[in-house]
């Protein structure tokens, strides 16, 4: 017997940001997560938060500018390496 089941766009979010949180936390381990208490970055997101497409993005990666980790086919950036790159670049009023 097969069912249908009808859920929202945010609970079908809500159900997949669970489901990644869980298996980082499985692969990388509960205590390390825990320990490092930093925030991870999605490409979506260090894209919105620094103003540029995925593919600048890409270039940066490729041009190994910003520090990143992979989880399979997904890329995380640490909220402090990211803040560091925003640093770096800054350019100062005079």
């Amino acid at each position: 017997m097969i069912k249908v089941v009808t859920i929202t766009v945010d609970e079908l979010e809500a159900i997949v940001h669970r489901a990644v949180s869980e298996e980082m936390d499985r692969r990388l381990g509960p205590s390390a997560v825990q320990q490092e208490q930093e925030e991870y970055l999605d490409t979506a997101r260090v894209c919105e938060e620094l103003n540029i497409c995925e593919r600048t993005f890409q270039r940066y990666r490729d041009e190994k500018r910003i520090p990143f980790i992979q989880r399979g086919r997904k890329i995380y950036v640490k909220r402090s390496d990211l803040v560091a790159f925003q640093e770096a670049n800054r350019i100062d009023s005079r």
